[in-house]
């Protein structure tokens, strides 16, 4: 099976098929033809069911419509075959020829400008491939009955040929073609019998049961109970499952009916309702799975990025965090070099400095650990903390810097305090530090006397505002407003990554954080929640 399948690929890819294979079509199709002649009008091919041609046009999908060829010769061997000469050479010929021409026709036009994909059907193309079906079923019809009425072989009524010419080849397109093209696209075998599979067979021949076989004697209305198991099987399966159950339907509408006095004629119309609703519910179902399918897919590849780009922010964050204790540590160290070389210096002097090289040590390794938690996952870790204490530990980090630069650094909180706030400490005390350097870059050579004021005041009844205000040049309107986006800075060596990260560590505290121009200078202010 799987050999055949690929052959069939291979013959779809060359676009021409094997003589060997082309001789099995023809084969299949006189075959088909000798079953399906059930219930004639006369001695001419025109029965209530006819599936060549639903073989045929998926012979001409996959290898395409210069195969059309191949339709004419299985067509009058055909009627050689099953029906013996019953008509002149040319009527014979003719009749052979409408169906092959109109088919190829249909053929091309679903390959090309109808442009319907059986590998990956949409419910517009199963739609498109019925409404062209039934165009060129009735094309055949018309052409056929026309050539019999005129030939002298239609023995009865010319609109009863007509309808039963049009719904046998109808159906026999509309359940074969679909079931055969969706076979030969399936990458793997079909799937072993489940329960759930066998169930959705018993439910099949229950509902034939109740139509045919209960008694109630009125078998075309309760011909509406088989909708019941094939929505089941469309809603389980999709567009494939719903192919086969309708196939497995019409064969066993055939073997009820088709060779009992009855009229299968009638029972058709109802196939061909039933079949179209599966059909088409099946599509919308695989067309809903295979999108929700893509948008996984898309969601993972997002995903993905998203990753990508929390690492390379974190590695950008962790540069810019880095820079001012690793620059400091060095400086403790370099220091500690020099007064080694210098015996005068008292031993508790170097001790302190070496101890505040290992503080900015523990620092950086402090830096480390919170922006990789904050970037993979947005963790925090909330502690119940006093704002003033808080703000006090921030300015002694940038103390030393503020002194060296005659900067002035002043906290203003009210006199009676301020509740407590809950915030991760190391990530506020991130934000409040590059605040201050910002401030302190931005003060140290632009103003007569530099000032920074650290402004802790109750926002609103859930948060508390704190704000780092400088009385420098301020922030130029070009860069003013895109502060918070990446990259954004008037430094010349900066990263403009500082004020991004702060703005991201404060919104995952529920706060916001933007910037207020002062006469002369700026304030930058954020919320926090109180505890």
């Amino acid at each position: 099976m799987t050999t055949w399948r690929a052959t069939l690929r291979a013959g779809s890819q060359t676009r021409h098929p094997t003589l060997p294979l082309a001789a099995v079509y023809v084969a299949v199709y006189i075959a088909l033809d000798w079953l399906s002649y059930i219930q004639p009008v006369g001695p001419l091919p025109i029965t209530a069911w006819n599936p060549p041609p639903g073989l045929s046009l998926a012979f001409l999908l996959h290898f395409g419509a210069r195969q059309g060829i191949w339709l004419f010769v299985a067509g009058v061997a055909a009627e050689v075959v099953v029906r013996g000469l019953h008509a002149s050479p040319a009527v014979l010929l003719a009749s052979a020829a409408i169906p092959a021409t109109v088919y190829t026709t249909l053929a091309w036009a679903l390959r090309g400008p109808l442009n319907v994909d059986f590998a990956r059907p949409s419910l517009r193309q199963i739609a498109t491939f019925v409404g062209a079906v039934l165009v060129a079923c009735a094309v055949v019809a018309a052409a056929l009955i026309t050539l019999y009425a005129r030939s002298g072989l239609l023995e009865t009524e010319r609109w009863i040929a007509l309808a039963q010419s049009w719904i046998g080849d109808s159906i026999g397109i509309v359940v074969t073609t679909p079931a055969i093209m969706l076979f030969a696209a399936r990458d793997r075998a079909p799937p072993m019998p489940t329960r759930r599979w066998l169930a959705q067979v018993l439910a099949v021949a229950t509902a034939f049961w109740v139509v045919f076989f209960a008694g109630l004697h009125d078998e075309p209305r309760l011909f509406y109970v088989l909708f019941l198991p094939l929505v089941w099987i469309a809603m389980d399966h999709g567009l494939p499952g719903t192919a086969a159950a309708v196939l497995i339907i019409q064969l066993g509408l055939v073997a009820v009916l088709g060779y009992r006095a009855g009229p299968l004629l009638d029972y058709q119309f109802l196939m061909l309702a039933l079949a179209v609703t599966g059909l088409l519910i099946g599509a919308a179902v695989s067309e809903r799975r295979r999108i929700e399918r893509e948008l996984r897919d898309k969601q993972f590849e997002l995903d993905r990025s998203l990753r990508l780009a929390a690492a390379s922010e974190l590695a950008s964050a962790m540069a810019h965090e880095l820079q001012q204790p690793l620059t400091a540590m060095g400086n403790y160290v370099r220091a500690c070099a020099l007064m080694a070389d210098r015996p005068d210096v008292p031993r508790d002097e170097l001790e302190r400095t070496v101890q505040k090289a290992v503080e900015e040590s523990e620092r950086a390794g402090r830096v480390v650990r919170r922006m990789r938690d904050f970037f993979r996952s947005g963790a925090l870790t909330p502690d119940t903390i006093d704002a003033q204490a808080l703000a006090l530990a921030a300015i002694a980090g940038v103390r030393d810097r503020a002194e060296r630069h005659g900067i002035a650094v002043a906290v203003h909180a009210p006199p009676q305090g301020l509740a407590p706030i809950r915030v991760d400490e190391g990530q506020i005390q991130a934000v409040l530090q590059n605040l201050l350097a910002n401030a302190i870059d931005a003060v140290k050579s632009a103003a007569a006397s530099p000032a920074i004021v650290l402004r802790i005041e109750r926002a609103d009844a859930a948060t508390a505002r704190i704000s780092v205000e400088d009385n420098g040049p301020g922030v130029t309107p070009d860069i003013a407003e895109g502060l918070f986006t990446h990259f954004a800075t008037s430094k010349a060596h900066g990263m403009g990554l500082g004020l991004a990260i702060s703005r991201s560590i404060v919104e995952g505290h529920g706060g916001r954080i933007w910037h207020e121009p002062l006469h002369p200078g700026a304030a930058f202010r954020f919320t926090v929640p109180f505890a």
